[in-house]
Parts: C-alpha cells; sequence; structure tokens
C-alpha cells in the first residue's frame, strides 16, 4: 500500500492553503508520532518553507524573513525544490548541471499568460529500469535546520515533519511536465507506508509545478473563504486558473493523467458563536459557528451539489462521487472549516514560525512585539486543530 498524498490547492490567492497545510501538516506530525509527515513546497510565495523554517518576522523592514533566509542558508539548490523538480525533469539524481542551473525564472520557461500546450503521451519504457528518487534526499527536517542556521527554536517542532523548502524559483517547463510526474508518482510509490506526503501549491493552478502536484497526489484538499467571489473563481477565472477547469482539462490529455480529486473543503476564516464541536445540515464542524456563516456554507455546498448531479461535471472530480447521492451525504462527506483564530495567536504563530499545536501561553517576544497568547482560547484552538486534522487525515 503507497503512503497518503495530498495536495493543497485554490486558484484564488489568500484562501488559506499555505496556513491551513502548515497547521495540520504539523498538528499531524505532533499526534502520530510514529508517521513521517514529509512537506513540499510548490508555491512562487514560498509561504509554507518560510514558515516552517523560522517564521515571517524581519529583523527589518526590507530585509528577508527569518524562515526564508534559515531556508537560504541551510540548504543548498541541489537540496531544495530546484533541485528536486530538476531531477524530476531529467532523471540525475547528484546534483544540478550547469544547463540545469540555467532553466530557472518563476516556472523555467512558463508563461502564467499564454496559453499551454498538452503534455504528449508519456513513452512507459523511457524510463524502464530507472532508480526512483529518494525524495527524503531533498527533504531536511525544520527542527534541525534551525538548530544549525539560528542556533535552534524556542519551541519544540516535531522531529517526524520534514520539508522540501522552496526559495523563490520552480524551474520546470511545460514540455517536462509528463517526464517529471512519471518520476515523481515512482517517488512517491517507494516511500515507506509510514509517510504522508502534503504538497502546497499557489493560485496558478494551470502551471507546470501545479500540474506536477495533480498528476501525482491522490487527495485535494481545497481550503476555501465563505467569499461568493472567491467561490465563483473556482469555476470561472479570466487567467484560464480556475481550479475545476484546469483538472477538466488534464483529465482530457490521457486516461489516468490526472490523480487528484476533492477530498475535503476547508471552510477557512470562519467566524464562530462557540468553541463547541457542531453539525449544521450535514456540516461537521471543530467549532459553533454563527448563523450567517452556516446558511453561506450550505448554499455553497449546495451548490457544488447540484453541478456534482449535472451531467457528471463536478462528480468525477470528487473522491467517492458516484457513491455520494443526497445532499446531506454530500456536505458530510467533503466539507469542514477552519473558524478564523484569534489575530494575535495566528500572528504569533505566523511570525514565530511556531504550529498553533505547539505554541506556548503567555507573555511572547517577537523581535519589538510582545504579546500575551491566553491559554484558554490557545487551548481552544488546539482541541479544534486536532479535530480538523483528523476530519482531513482520514
Amino acid at each position: 500500500m503507497p503512503c497518503e498524498t495530498y495536495v493543497f490547492a485554490n486558484n484564488k490567492g489568500g484562501s488559506g492553503k499555505s496556513t491551513i497545510a502548515f497547521q495540520l501538516a504539523a498538528n499531524l506530525a505532533k499526534s502520530r508520532p510514529n508517521t513521517q509527515v514529509l512537506t513540499i513546497d510548490l508555491s512562487l510565495y514560498s509561504d509554507l518553507t518560510t514558515m516552517l523554517c523560522g517564521g515571517t518576522s524581519r529583523p527589518t523592514l526590507l530585509a528577508a524573513s527569518r524562515g526564508a533566509q534559515t531556508a537560504l542558508e541551510g540548504t543548498s539548490k541541489d537540496e531544495r525544490v530546484e533541485g528536486l523538480l530538476r531531477a524530476l525533469a531529467t532523471g540525475k539524481q547528484g546534483g544540478m548541471s550547469e544547463e540545469d542551473s540555467r532553466v530557472s525564472g518563476l516556472f523555467g520557461g512558463w508563461n502564467p499568460f499564454s496559453p499551454t500546450k498538452k503534455p504528449s503521451p508519456h513513452v512507459e519504457n523511457e524510463m524502464k529500469g530507472e532508480k526512483p528518487i529518494d525524495l527524503r534526499r531533498y527533504a531536511v527536517r525544520p527542527k534541525d535546520l534551525l538548530e544549525e542556521v539560528a542556533g535552534g527554536a524556542k519551541y519544540s517542532l516535531p522531529s517526524n515533519l520534514w520539508v522540501c523548502c522552496s526559495c523563490g524559483e520552480l524551474p520546470l517547463e511545460p514540455s517536462e511536465v509528463p517526464d517529471a510526474v512519471k518520476r515523481l508518482r515512482a517517488a512517491l510509490a517507494a516511500l515507506p507506508q509510514n509517510w504522508i506526503v502534503i504538497i502546497d501549491t499557489d493560485h496558478l493552478a494551470k502551471s507546470p509545478v501545479s500540474e506536477l502536484a495533480f498528476c501525482s497526489t491522490e487527495k485535494l484538499i481545497l481550503p476555501l473563504s465563505i467569499d461568493d467571489n472567491d467561490f465563483s473563481r473556482l469555476f470561472i477565472d479570466p487567467t484560464g486558473n480556475a481550479l475545476f477547469e484546469v483538472l477538466e482539462v488534464l483529465e482530457s490529455v490521457e486516461p489516468g493523467w490526472l490523480q487528484s480529486k476533492v477530498h475535503k473543503v476547508v471552510f477557512n476564516s470562519v467566524l464562530h458563536y462557540q468553541n463547541q464541536p457542531s453539525s449544521n445540515d450535514g456540516i461537521t464542524l471543530p467549532f459553533t459557528p454563527a448563523k450567517a456563516c452556516i446558511q453561506q456554507m450550505k448554499n455553497m455546498a449546495d451548490q457544488m451539489h447540484s453541478v456534482h448531479e449535472m451531467d457528471d461535471k463536478l462528480v468525477r472530480f470528487f473522491h467517492d462521487g458516484h457513491k455520494v447521492a443526497s445532499k446531506d451525504q454530500f456536505r458530510a462527506r467533503y466539507f469542514s472549516g477552519m473558524r478564523k483564530a484569534s489575530e494575535l495567536v495566528m500572528n504569533a504563530s505566523k511570525l514565530l514560525g511556531c504550529p498553533i499545536c505547539v505554541l506556548p501561553a503567555g507573555v511572547i517576544e517577537i523581535d519589538t512585539l510582545s504579546c500575551n497568547i491566553d491559554s484558554k482560547v490557545l487551548t481552544a484552538l488546539q482541541s479544534e486543530l486536532q479535530l480538523l486534522t483528523e476530519a482531513v487525515f482520514t
């Protein structure tokens, strides 16, 4: 049985992909000490790397964030996503060649505002006998990285949490995607069963690295605000990056090309009424939301269900989609949420690079900022985060 693989995706920037991936990956590692949790940062903005490797705080306004600087100082290109992408594209695992180094920029030679060609069908025999790429070669423990570069962290990150760091370059060209997908699938299949892989992406859903993630992982986690415009953009986006349009295009390339299907939609930054788990018309949440939010979440879920039923339009892109018949079943199977956390707690978590699951209560000093984390508020958030982790990683 292969390891579990997840991709966090939404073509709307600011939907909470990286923040939720950061919190859930750390909480998953903490709650399952015998499981190795590998995060791979395929986002242009490197937010997951930044939060895992020291946080978003900056010593001065124009300086790099501490997390980004730690990743840059503690790893080489060969050891980061840049090296992994070149290995996936070429099959060479011994480090980046001079030619590989020239394939740089945002996404190699890809222009996000130009139409892309469909990848040609992959020839299976081209890689026959090739040894699977060891993803662990490109991963570091944030805990170890912080010890080496920054002299340690003020908190204890799980030792079974890993990250394949990104520092803003994702060198993969469209013509290289088919080979990269084949090699990443083989690499994931070669990992031990006690590993869980979480890939973070950004808003450019049709970029080569997003295609790589969608065609290599099994379960898609869709963070989503309850704003109607953000919801509509999943289906219609003038830049051509509408998530479900991209999935439809990838599905049409060849049978089995698209692998990711929606496993869970996580409503993000939902206003809450009480710190108690609740079930609202089938949508089970680790907190009790405000009434207005309940109605909005229900409306969005039901709109998805109506399209889901119509002409087999969405059902193909949901795990077990054909097994879900009623609206109540649809809401219960696919929807959960994360409430709008205290700005104080969330900002402290991201600035420090300290996940909520290990964030200490009390006074915290972050550069010139001093804040007091209330223990009751923190405990409630940690409990809710655990319930959300269980809902997503099942």
